[in-house]
């Protein structure tokens, strides 16, 4: 059983309730804010007006979140070098924190400030901590120890991580608030981090070239060159990070959130073939009627996936003064086979780009080149 805060933040955004707040950015290459003028945009008599103030809140009665985590493991020799793994990972969670717009009201066309129960006020931000989830999966590892020049370790896990939310600040392609911040359990859906398959391999391979190896070079110089490399690989396949599709801040509900979702046609938010220009499909999606919530559940679609080849080779130099002292040269690619990695698509149905990715989730192939001094 392990006990986690999640981030003191909220408690300290309290003091921002003596007054309203207010931002003035200066500009990045020539600064425009100084001690002299930074308070000229509250006007001359230095005042602000705050007419519904936005207002931070904490459950007096609030627990720190918990979580019961069990597992089971078996393992298998194959042989002197392999080792066969299944297993299986739960965990359960409970009192998790998350924010909730307490000064929202029910869908509804009429008048929001006639509805909202603090009508003095603009949000009401309060940290809560009755958010659950639960998590399970299952796995599958292969691991060859070092011998013979050569180690591998290969692994996949399937797995499925539910919950009411995933964090106090947005995280991953969940939106900040609840669309109905009067029914949690209306957000249950997948983890904002739900990854449902993942396959991980690692290796490592030892040049069988130089002194003391199989292949003997008969030069000192080549040897010493050619020899004692290692060459190192990770390769990752994975399924993409879940999404909430919304209709992009506009409170159709009425409720006086900026969080609503559409309604589901019945026809599938994927199309065929997807691509980067067209990876949802328009037609699964319309708006919901003026005054009542979208009934599209949170994080129901899928993103694109990660597919992603690191390499790695070095060498070490023995220094001739001493035993305990080497050289050592890396060179590392990461994303060597420069494959895309499509970022979360545009998840605003309201949108022109609605279901396009307009970006990449892990930089293009990248080289870099070092050398470690060991003693």
């Amino acid at each position: 059983m392990f006990y986690n805060q999640d981030t003191g933040n909220p408690r300290f955004d309290l003091a921002r309730n003596v007054a309203g707040r207010i931002r003035t950015n200066s500009q990045l290459l020539t600064p425009t804010l100084s001690w002299n003028n930074a308070l000229t945009a509250l006007g001359g008599g230095a005042t602000a007006n705050v007419r519904v103030p936005y207002a931070f809140a904490n459950k007096y009665e609030r627990r720190t979140p918990y979580t019961w985590e069990y597992l089971l493991n078996v393992q298998r020799d194959l042989g002197h070098e392999f080792v066969l793994e299944f297993g299986y990972l739960g965990s359960l969670s409970r009192k998790l924190e998350s924010l909730r717009a307490v000064n929202e009201t029910l869908p509804g066309t009429t008048s929001i400030a006639s509805r909202v129960p603090y009508p003095e006020f603009g949000r009401i931000q309060l940290v809560d901590n009755g958010a659950n989830g639960a998590y399970d999966s299952g796995s599958v590892k292969l691991t060859k120890r070092f011998s013979s020049g050569f180690s591998l370790l290969t692994s996949y896990t399937y797995s499925r991580s539910v919950d009411d939310s995933s964090g106090i600040r947005v995280q991953g392609f969940d939106t900040l608030f609840p669309q109905n911040s009067y029914c949690l359990k209306c957000e249950w859906g997948l983890s904002a981090f739900d990854t449902r398959h993942r396959m991980a391999t690692s290796m490592l391979w030892e040049l069988p070239i130089g002194k003391g190896r199989k292949v003997n070079v008969n030069n000192g110089f080549l040897n010493a060159v050619v020899g004692g490399w290692q060459m190192g690989a990770i390769w990752t396949v994975q399924s993409g990070f879940p999404q909430t599709i919304t209709i992009g801040g506009t409170d159709r509900s009425g409720a006086g959130g900026l969080f609503d979702r559409p309604n589901a046609t019945g026809v599938s938010a994927y199309v065929d073939n997807p691509t980067p220009s067209r990876w949802y499909n328009p037609a699964a999606f319309v708006l919901q009627p003026a005054g009542t919530f979208g009934n599209v559940g949170r994080n129901t679609a899928i993103g694109p996936g990660i597919f992603a080849l690191d390499f790695s080779a070095h060498k070490e130099f023995q220094m001739p003064y001493s035993e305990q002292h080497a050289l050592q040269f890396r060179f590392e690619a990461f994303n060597a086979l420069n494959h895309p990695v499509w970022g979360g698509p545009n998840a605003n149905t309201q949108s022109g780009g609605f279901g396009t990715v307009t970006g990449t989730a892990i930089n293009m192939r990248e080289l870099q080149l070092a050398l470690k001094y060991i003693f």
